[in-house]
């Protein structure tokens, strides 16, 4: 009896145990999903362009803050936004970082399913190349001239959208945007499919003036051209290179992001007192001259900001398709940005380290450019 009583006392014990352990391991997998460990660093891949350089990435790697916040991050080089974006929808990387806005902007129009919700850059270095004997004095200078850009990057987009908010008159693609044809003061757009491409057709005079992408500056000087405008001049803040990522990879994603932004933040607040170094890491992660990296890392003209600039997407946007560069129809573009997981990190930032006067003004400009609808 007493054998038999020991028995079923040791079932007891391990039907409970069992019990609890099933228990707990289908509250782990039923519902919600639990929120992550935070002693487990979590993996993303960054596509990235390799000429505008991704100094938060290098000075986060560099410095620890990756590591600090748990987060390992696998930059994948991709030339293009068109290969960069087959990449993301086939789930070979997560996230994009510097392929512009309007590029974006107008897949979206399309019906891809992109949330931005963060920055790289807010304005570009996208200058306004010319020959030294070609005159310009202000945007009149650029009447009745031929312009070549690489269709839908950053400087084709912010210049159409300064001569668009000046009232003139161009076309482009044989499409009249602003003006009557035949008129004399017509500004036309040439395209062509590299930054390079552009540059020497200025050099060749197939075009009066060519708008580039950042890090040319050395190639134009080398074909004997000068900058003659730059368009941010105009159109500051105009959002150049956004962080963005399928809608779904956002939500499923939160922690990852989060950290990624924190350590990101921590990496411009670095960067702030310490350019000359910036430039250096460029350098030595990129296949470019030290000469090359110093032209646009130290450019008053570019301006590198984790801020999601919210505001600066929706005005793109509208101005996009106001000269017939995208058109909305029934696409919200409330639904593809979203500024909720930046301003977690910088909380949470402010939280942790409440001397930093850093974090407080990134705080300050935060609400001054993102705007809840």
């Amino acid at each position: 009896m007493k054998k038999g009583f020991l028995v079923m006392l040791a079932l007891l014990v391990i039907f409970v145990y069992t019990g609890c352990s099933s228990n707990q391991m289908a509250s782990e997998t039923a519902g919600d999903t639990p929120a992550a460990d935070e002693s487990q660093t979590i993996k993303l891949r960054i596509g990235a362009q390799a000429t505008s350089g991704q100094v938060f990435q290098f000075i986060a790697e560099e410095h620890g803050f990756n590591e600090e916040e748990g987060i390992d991050v696998e930059m994948i080089y991709l030339s293009n936004l068109s290969d960069a974006a087959s990449a993301l929808q086939a789930k070979q990387v997560d996230v994009l970082s510097t392929y512009g806005t309007g590029g974006p902007l107008i897949q979206i129009a399309n019906g891809q399913d992109y949330n931005m919700f963060a920055g790289y850059m807010i304005i570009g270095e996208t200058p306004v190349y010319g020959k030294p004997e070609a005159e310009y004095a202000d945007l009149s200078s650029l009447k009745g001239k031929t312009i070549g850009i690489t269709r839908g990057g950053t400087p084709d987009v912010v210049l159409k959208g300064v001569l668009y908010d000046a009232g003139f008159p161009f076309t482009y693609a044989g499409d009249v945007i602003i003006g009557e044809a035949g008129d004399p003061d017509m500004i036309t757009f040439i395209e062509y499919k590299k930054n390079t491409d552009v540059l020497q057709a200025i050099s060749k005079g197939e075009v009066d003036f060519g708008a580039t992408a950042t890090g040319y500056q050395i190639q134009a000087r080398e074909l004997g051209l000068e900058v003659k405008m730059w368009p941010d001049d105009y159109w500051q803040n105009h959002s150049c290179c956004r962080m963005f990522a399928m809608n779904e990879f956002v939500s499923d994603n939160e922690e990852g992001l989060y950290r990624l932004l924190r350590s990101y933040l921590r990496a411009e607040e670095y960067m702030q007192a310490n350019m000359g170094e910036v430039s250096d890491l460029v350098v030595e992660n990129l296949d470019l001259t030290k000469e090359t990296a110093d032209s646009f890392v130290l450019s008053e003209h570019m301006k590198y900001d984790t801020d999601p600039f919210t505001d600066s997407v929706r005005l793109m946007w509208e101005k996009m398709a106001n000269y017939g560069y995208l058109t909305k129809g029934n696409v919200d573009i409330e639904d593809h940005i979203d500024s909720n997981i930046y301003k977690r990190a910088l909380d949470s930032l402010i939280n942790d380290y409440p001397d930093s006067q850093f974090f407080k003004d990134k705080l300050e400009q935060f609400n001054t450019n993102n705007k809840v609808y």
